[in-house]
């Protein structure tokens, strides 16, 4: 007789990730990796089995692929991926938005230093990697909840080689960023991402980032962006976005696509107009959005680009200057004209402990109101006194246009959130509930009330789609061979309970949580098991 299964799930209502329809099934486990998946197992088979488990017709799924995380110290700072782990997660591709803590030298070093002293009170010591290839081996030695990996992030590589200006990255510079991005494939990462709209990535021509992602192409790796523009300026983003997929032949991924601002939501037809031919086409493109009408970025993202030219330093000397400070203010003000545009502005994430207790959770408009400032004013004095680490969460979406986003088939589902906690070092006052709530609240919302898609589509977006997609091998489907990563849950219980007032809530509905075979959730409750692993891409 065969050694016994680690672990069989008896009586599943099994969704295998595929697309196909839902089925009974038993799965067996043997150390990391599905070994069976059949309609009944064998008595005897079932009866050799260190751990059987009755799911009584629960729903049982691969875990869930987040492909639009975000998160650098915070992996080190806890090690339990609370927020994501509880939600069903167990797969997580940071880097996005052009972010990542490597290769950690130059301006980027100090960027980082200062973070981690402000966060969590380390020291430069504490950051003991340069390299990706070093980062990695520092998040293995710490442990996880979840599976790990990274893209390749543009504007922290364009940092670390040539700082936050505007300076033209010359040809040693570029020479330089190339080969950092051959290293850095070399080292496992998935692709490269750039965050077109923040600084310094805001600084580099098409041509910089077309020759970067024909690095991604030669290793059949990807590019991922956070666009130039999601709202006024979303066609010529869009436009340059599908430039570099043809020059570059890199398979490429838009980031939580959107179309920002209400003077704005009526370009939904461009995007459809362009990106489902692009995709008829054959142009190799998908997509990822969160399911939700608000974004959440810096605060100072209400600034105009010229702001940040230089680094932080810079930018806090611009707001400490009244000439400069006048110009600011009117440009943003002649660009966002409505009447309640502070209103829907709300503060999430503040550094400063005092500061902290009076405005988290609060609009840049009350706040104002409160000290009797102009929103432009108040939201200077914010940026000034937590020196531009305050963030926001920003109410400037359609409903009707996310659905229709939601409902071609090339998009997936992505929280756009760091892996947190709702207590310890990793706790923000007042995240987006996307942070707790995104994949539960797609099936609760989606699928269940606003039936835009059945539940196995839902769960192909969250699990088969995107592990092909990002070349997540052996990930993504409950099928024999494949790692045993899976969650169970209750289809008509599962709902998010974060909201914009009180985000800092788990969901409800997920029984079981396991991680390469092993059980990191139960019941809600996080356990102690840390059989994360950080992955690495394989051409």
């Amino acid at each position: 007789m065969n050694d016994p299964y680690d672990l069989v799930l008896e009586n599943a209502m099994l969704i295998d990730g595929t697309g196909t329809p839902a089925r009974k099934a038993d799965v067996a486990v043997r150390e990391d990796t599905i070994v069976c998946v059949d309609a009944q197992l064998p008595e005897p088979e079932k009866a050799a089995a260190l751990k059987r488990v009755d799911l009584k017709g629960k729903m049982l799924a691969p875990g869930f692929v987040d492909v639009h995380a975000h998160g650098e110290l915070e992996p080190l700072a806890d090690t339990s991926a609370a927020g994501k782990i509880a939600e069903g997660v167990t797969t997580e591709i940071s880097g996005n938005c052009g972010c990542t803590p490597f290769p950690l030298y130059g301006e980027l070093r100090k960027r980082y230093e200062r973070e981690a002293r402000d966060d969590y009170g380390w020291d430069a010591r504490s950051l003991s990697w340069t390299s990706v290839a070093q980062y990695f081996d520092r998040l293995e030695g710490a442990g996880c909840t979840l599976n790990r990996g990274f893209l390749l992030g543009h504007g922290c590589l364009r940092a670390a080689v040539n700082g936050y200006g505007d300076n033209h990255l010359g040809t040693d510079g570029k020479a330089k960023m190339l080969r950092e991005t051959e290293a850095a494939l070399e080292a496992g990462v998935f692709g490269l991402s750039t965050g077109l709209v923040y600084p310094p990535g805001c600084y580099a021509p098409i041509e910089e980032v077309i020759d970067l992602a024909k690095v991604c192409a030669d290793r059949g790796a990807l590019y991922t962006s956070h666009m130039r523009c999601e709202g006024d300026k979303l066609e010529e983003a869009i436009n340059e976005t599908l430039t570099i997929a043809r020059k570059s032949g890199a398979r490429t991924q838009i980031s939580h696509l959107k179309t920002s601002q209400q003077r704005n939501w009526h370009k939904i037809a461009f995007l459809e107009k362009t990106l489902l031919p692009a995709r008829q086409e054959g142009l190799d493109f998908h997509a990822d959005r969160y399911p939700y009408v608000a974004s959440s970025t810096g605060l100072d993202a209400v600034l105009p680009r010229w702001a940040y030219a230089g680094g932080n330093d810079e930018e806090l000397k611009r707001l400490n200057d009244p000439a400069t400070c006048a110009k600011l203010e009117e440009e943003v003000t002649q660009k966002n004209t409505s009447p309640d545009y502070w209103e829907r502005i709300l503060i999430a994430g503040v550094i400063d402990e005092a500061l902290r207790e009076k405005i988290a959770g609060r609009t840049v408009a009350e706040i104002a109101r409160e000290r009797g400032e102009r929103p432009f004013e108040a939201m200077r004095q914010i940026l000034i006194e937590d020196k531009l680490r305050t963030s926001a969460i920003f109410f400037s979406m359609s409903e009707e246009n996310l659905e229709k986003i939601l409902s071609w088939d090339f998009v997936m589902i992505a929280s756009d959130a760091t892996a947190r906690n709702i207590k310890g070092p990793t706790k923000v006052a007042h995240p987006h509930p996307r942070t707790f709530g995104t994949f539960p609240r797609v099936i609760a919302k989606y699928v269940r009330e606003r039936k835009l898609f059945s539940l196995e589509e839902a769960i192909r977006r969250m699990t088969s789609l995107p592990a092909d997609v990002f070349h997540i091998r052996r990930r993504g489907r409950v099928t024999q061979g494949c790692y045993a990563d899976l969650v169970v849950f209750d289809a008509e219980r599962i709902r998010d309970t974060a909201t914009f007032s009180e985000p800092n809530q788990f969901p409800k509905g997920i029984d079981r949580v396991y991680v390469n075979g092993k059980l990191v959730v139960e019941g809600g409750t996080i356990l102690d098991a840390r059989p994360g692993r950080v992955l690495r891409h394989a051409a």
